[in-house]
């Protein structure tokens, strides 16, 4: 059992703190996200400055308590022009690509050099914030990718392949890199997605009704709603 010397070692540092009445240490790390975008006229990125945070267990015992993890923050967006963007949501429906198991994966890269590979996130958070950490997210680490036929229409959404970008916006478009980048705590969060895309902020539900004979692992980007795109509230 961790002693109260021990305990009080891990949460130092200046974004480890105690969450009131509960003893329970947290975590916080806000990085930015940018998706570049290789188009006839060149390349064109979009990022977003998100939040992730992760919770210990509680000081004080309870059962099945495990602690626990989210992110706040606005999708990254690329203005390919014309009416047209690709987005990276938060998460997708299955929750194999959301962005805090990303961030977790991308803090474990050894040219990081964060901790050992059996070192905890926590403290691999901790040191990404202080080094201003930079990573190329590798291929299997994409979150998921969309476009809207009409941003104005929430049910024109469509998944996007990373690897072929040309398939949803036409010939000479690809995606040239994900990055990942540890900012200040300070940083402000990207805001603005609600007054950029009011139709599909507001849109209740999911954006489009899937068939039932579709299967829910074929037809992702039906099941997605505005919380796929913000969350939280910015600070």
């Amino acid at each position: 059992m961790m002693g109260r010397r021990g305990m009080m070692a891990l949460l130092s540092g200046g974004l480890a703190s105690v969450l009131s009445g509960c003893g329970r240490p947290r975590v916080r790390l806000r990085y930015r996200l940018t998706l570049e975008v290789e188009t006839p006229s060149g390349v064109r990125t979009g990022s977003s400055v998100l939040e992730c945070t992760l919770y210990g267990p509680s000081m004080i015992p309870l059962p099945g308590d495990i602690g626990g993890s989210g992110n706040i923050g606005e999708a990254p967006t690329v203005d390919l022009g014309g009416g047209r963007f690709l987005f990276a949501v938060l998460a997708d429906p299955l929750y194999r690509r959301d962005l805090f198991s990303i961030v977790s994966k991308v803090l474990a890269y050894p040219e990081l050099r964060l901790g050992p590979s059996d070192e905890g996130t926590m403290e691999r958070m901790k040191r990404a914030a202080e080094t201003r950490s930079f990573a190329v997210l590798l291929r299997q680490n994409y979150p998921m990718l969309v476009t809207f036929a009409d941003v104005n229409n929430p049910s024109s959404i469509a998944e996007v392949s990373p690897d072929n970008l040309a398939g949803s916006f036409g010939a000479g478009y690809s995606l040239k890199r994900i990055t990942f980048e540890a900012v200040d705590e300070k940083t402000p969060l990207t805001t603005g997605f609600q007054e950029r895309f009011p139709a599909i902020a507001n849109h209740r539900g999911v954006f489009r009704t899937r068939p039932p004979t579709v299967p829910r692992d074929q037809d992702l980007d039906a099941i997605l709603g505005a919380s796929s795109f913000f969350t939280g509230a910015a600070k």
